[in-house]
């Protein structure tokens, strides 16, 4: 019976560590100031599945600084095929799927502080206030698929939920970019310092 449970703990501390190996934190300098800067940074980034899903929260906190900013960058972030013909950035935007997100976030006016819910040190009691570099720490299971297959659901952890997924596809540069990435626009807790009371 020992024997048994030793095995038992034995698979289990190999599992979790299997884990724990396929966290990665990836550390992004600054927010950029231009599509140029963005596009730096990404191709230096998003080599690997875990720095595209970190670009399209890169590019989520663009919209902290600008509308246009945002849109440039987000179309950047995305795969092809979440892209279509727009003005967001040389003739292309994110497609009315991924609109349709970025709308609904607009009405809420909520860009200041849902991005950075994405980041490491972010809370609703802090009012998601974080410092630059920014951490965005990700990870995978057993079914985020193979790298080889070129495509990879990458979970990037967020305040307040469980982490959530962001599928990354590989371009033919061998950049990953955002494929389905519909959960990082759920909402997050509200900040402290949006909350009201009734005094009545």
């Amino acid at each position: 019976m020992r024997k048994f449970i030793a095995l038992i703990l034995t698979v289990f501390l190999t599992g979790a560590g299997a884990l724990q190996a396929q966290s990665k934190e990836v550390t992004i300098s600054s927010i950029p100031s231009s599509a140029e800067a963005f596009i730096q940074m990404r191709d230096s980034l998003a080599t690997t599945p875990e720095g595209g899903a970190a670009m399209l929260i890169v590019a989520l906190m663009g919209f902290s600084k600008s509308e246009t900013l945002g849109m440039q960058f987000l179309t950047l972030a995305l795969d092809q095929r979440n892209v279509g013909t727009g003005s967001a950035y040389k003739g292309y935007a994110p497609s009315s799927s991924i609109m349709y997100h970025v709308n609904r976030l607009n009405r809420q006016n909520v860009w200041w502080y849902t991005p950075f819910a994405y980041v490491a040190g972010a809370t609703a009691d802090n009012n998601y206030k974080v410092s630059a570099p920014y951490k965005v720490v990700t990870s995978r299971n057993k079914y985020s698929g193979e790298e080889s297959s070129g495509k990879v659901k990458v979970f990037v952890n967020v305040h307040g939920f469980s982490p959530r997924p962001i599928t990354v596809a590989r371009n033919d540069k061998g950049i990953w970019k955002a494929y389905e990435c519909s959960s990082v626009f759920v909402n997050v807790p509200a900040p402290a310092s949006a909350s009201t009371s009734d005094p009545l």
